[in-house]
């Protein structure tokens, strides 16, 4: 099953990050995602989200080197 990438928007500086968590579709319609700190790359800003704050995104899949 595909992966989806989850970003968050900085409550304080506006700017969109991903917060390189990964789940499949099927977990995250499940899940709670209750109380998740995350730190925002620009400002340094530490907040906590919930599950309506997160933007889903398709994940790119890596690429694997043998």
């Amino acid at each position: 099953m595909p992966k989806i990438a989850l970003s968050v928007r900085c409550r304080r500086c506006g700017e969109e990050f991903d917060t390189r968590l990964r789940l499949d579709r099927r977990s995250f319609e499940r899940g709670t995602l209750a109380a998740n700190y995350h730190t925002c790359p620009v400002c340094g800003a530490r907040e906590t989200y919930r599950k309506a704050d997160y933007l889903v995104r398709e994940a790119i899949p890596q690429n694997r080197v043998p």
